[in-house]
């Protein structure tokens, strides 16, 4: 399993997924959003003791952790406005898009160039960064752990290389984590760039929001 290195967050107003195009308003629904997240639910086993200890299934630990009541506020407070745009290129509101299994999550599209991402906590489960490398590990063409994103162990998946999106979870404790699902616009297509180089850069905005938050 290879690892990706993260250089920083980015400070500069760049349109993280849309590219070079011009600012517009509107919600469109990412693809690739339900096929990446189905990877994250625990699946049946049949020895529960292997998962009952965390972390499990070759998840590193989390050396410091953030207090759970980071993930007791809206997803869709995430990221600030101005942030949004940075990454969309337009001003989106989010929109709420909660799963049963997972925890609550937020949507913002942009509809002209299609570019999407969505925040979701995941505090349901209480496997944290764990079932990432149980499921999405075993089904993803493409997993790459991350050692530091923001000073959290993440991991990146998607399709492969023809995939436009991609999913990082990043563990904020051995049992709760946070996820970024993003997808590609148009223009952010044409000029090559890299789903989940995009998604990594949207994922630090949201740590390091979290950690503001939290007063770390």
């Amino acid at each position: 399993m290879s690892k990706r290195a993260v250089a920083g967050l980015v400070t500069s107003a760049v349109l993280v997924l849309t590219g070079c195009a011009e600012d517009s308003d509107g919600q469109a629904e990412p693809a690739s959003e339900v096929a990446a997240e189905s990877s994250e639910v625990t699946p049946e086993s049949s020895d529960a003791g292997e998962l009952s200890e965390l972390p499990h299934s070759g998840a590193p630990a989390v050396p410091n952790p953030l207090p759970e009541s980071v993930l007791a506020g809206d997803p869709c407070d995430a990221l600030t406005p101005d942030q949004v745009e940075m990454v969309l290129g337009a001003e989106v509101e989010g929109r709420a898009s909660d799963l049963n299994e997972l925890g609550p999550g937020c949507h913002w599209g942009n509809v002209e160039q299609t570019s999407a991402f969505q925040v979701r906590f995941h505090t349901v489960m209480k496997q944290g960064l764990s079932a990432s490398y149980a499921n999405a590990q075993q089904q993803a063409a493409h997993f790459e752990a991350i050692d530091s994103l923001a000073d959290f162990p993440a991991v990146e998946f998607n399709d492969g290389s023809e995939d436009t999106g991609c999913q990082v979870v990043v563990g904020l404790a051995d049992e709760y984590a946070v996820s970024i699902g993003a997808e590609l616009g148009y223009d952010a297509q044409a000029e090559g760039q890299d789903p989940c180089e995009a998604t990594v850069t949207v994922a630090e905005m949201v740590v390091e929001n979290l950690k503001n938050n939290a007063g770390g």
